[in-house]
């Protein structure tokens, strides 16, 4: 049937069968894709709109930071395959790197976003340019690195010239950034950084910048060449130019490997035959052979938090329920520490104070996810269904992580996805079919259909 007939009877028409379909287009499903494809399978990923990856800041961990030098570990080879294929957007050097904050914290980590200035080879004055710009003290930031480093690092302001028009003391950091993307704003940036570097008899061996060096790439190794020492940002808040530039890196690498990127957001997986379906919010329809689920957790829209005092607001709630769920209808089972969540005892749900810091040391809402075993499977019907990324129970929340469980699932979906279906999968499918088909006395049932009326 056409699409246009399949529209007028109220059905979706389904796009060619994939062997993987991908839900979520940050970085844990960006890299099931790129892993996926390279297994040789045929890969959909659905991108529902910008999530947590959009909002990550630039620094990349392997384990969640809290104030310590994270391990120095070596990277899997199949993260720094998906690093390769971002090309080269992000640096994740031996012995990691020292990065610097706009909240005038100086932090460690596993790598970064190009653009940023690891200050951990550098050995000297740092200068700390100047910025007529909203959230950027030189002077303060200077002296709260300084303090950081206590007595590593030296930092100081710099006197230069980084606004050329008026209006950009107060447009937004990305907007900044995006016209560092042009080679001639790049010179004209260069140019006034060496006149600065002059007037100071040249003391300086890096220049720390605020969030401003491109958003289709990194800008800093090019601004680095031009002014003849060490040039980056500093982290910003979330929400600024690393997110941007990681959606750039991303449809790049996804149009290298022919992924099909389709920008539709996923409303429920379900098992048609010997196949899942995805179905879209607007009636999309994808059918493939494994699924891997990377809708991101809280932040990221892939669960949202319900609790069964939220169903009426003004009046007695008419049914317990665990206070998280996907948004994406499938056969996941949620849990944390390793146990399905399970509904409250009181219909007005869990105390809210009990689920999160600061109030609560080991918070429900850090751990709750998808339920998946150690092949990030988190369905047990016929092991299709895998997720990957913050959406996974018990997992700590960080970029590298996030890298390395996608590109598990995807190879774990790409090797699925090349099997043949199992006995019972057939079975089902047959009893299906056979529900379906016509008979002389009884047509053929549509998949929306309900059971038949009772003469």
């Amino acid at each position: 049937m056409s699409a246009e007939g399949a529209a007028r009877e109220g059905r979706p028409e389904a796009s060619p069968i994939a062997d993987v379909v991908i839900i979520g287009a940050g970085v844990a499903g960006t890299a099931a894709a790129i892993t996926a494809v390279r297994a040789g399978s045929r890969v959909v990923l659905l991108d529902g709109g910008s999530g947590a990856s959009t909002l990550a800041t630039g620094a990349v961990d392997s384990v969640q930071w809290g104030g310590k030098r994270p391990s120095d570990d070596a990277i899997p080879s199949a993260v720094v395959a998906v690093l390769e294929a971002l090309e080269g957007a992000y640096a994740a050097p031996e012995g990691g790197a020292t990065l610097l904050t706009m909240a005038g914290v100086v932090r460690p980590a596993r790598g970064h976003d190009r653009a940023l200035l690891d200050i951990r080879p550098v050995r000297g004055l740092v200068g700390v340019a100047r910025c007529r710009r909203s959230g950027w003290d030189a002077t303060a930031l200077a002296a709260a690195w300084r303090e950081g480093r206590e007595g590593r690092h030296a930092f100081e302001a710099l006197d230069a010239a980084l606004v050329r028009y008026r209006d950009e003391e107060a447009i937004p950091d990305a907007d900044f950034a995006a016209r560092h993307d042009a080679d001639d704003r790049l010179d004209w940036l260069a140019e006034r950084l060496r006149d600065a570097l002059g007037r100071a008899n040249g003391r300086y061996c890096a220049i720390v910048l605020p969030p401003m060096l491109g958003v289709e790439r990194a800008r800093a190794e090019a601004l680095s060449a031009r002014v003849g020492i060490p040039c980056g940002e500093a982290i910003a808040l979330p929400g600024g130019p690393a997110g941007f530039r990681f959606e750039h890196a991303r449809d790049r690498a996804l149009a290298s490997a022919q992924v099909s990127l389709v920008r539709a957001r996923a409303a429920e997986v379900h098992r048609r035959g010997t196949l899942w379906r995805v179905g879209g919010e607007r009636g999309e329809a994808f059918d493939a052979r494994a699924v891997v689920l990377a809708t991101g957790g809280l932040i990221g829209g892939g669960l949202a938090y319900a609790p069964s005092d939220a169903i009426f607001a003004t009046e007695l709630p008419p049914m317990a329920r665990p206070p998280l769920q996907l948004t994406v209808r499938a056969p996941f089972a949620l849990g944390a520490h390793g146990r399905p969540l399970e509904a409250a005892g009181s219909l007005f749900g869990y105390a809210p104070e009990s689920q999160s810091r600061p109030f609560a040391s080991d918070a429900l809402i850090e751990h709750a996810g998808v339920l998946t075993n150690d092949d990030e499977n988190g369905n047990g019907d016929d092991g299709a269904l895998f997720a990957a990324g913050e959406v996974v129970a018990d997992e700590p929340r960080t970029w590298l992580g996030a890298v390395a469980r996608g590109a598990r699932a995807g190879a774990r979906a790409a090797l699925r996805a090349a099997k043949p279906a199992s006995p019972t999968t057939t079975r089902a499918a047959a009893s299906e079919a056979t529900a379906n088909s016509p008979t002389p006395n009884r047509p053929a049932k549509s998949p929306d259909e309900g059971p038949p009326s009772r003469p």
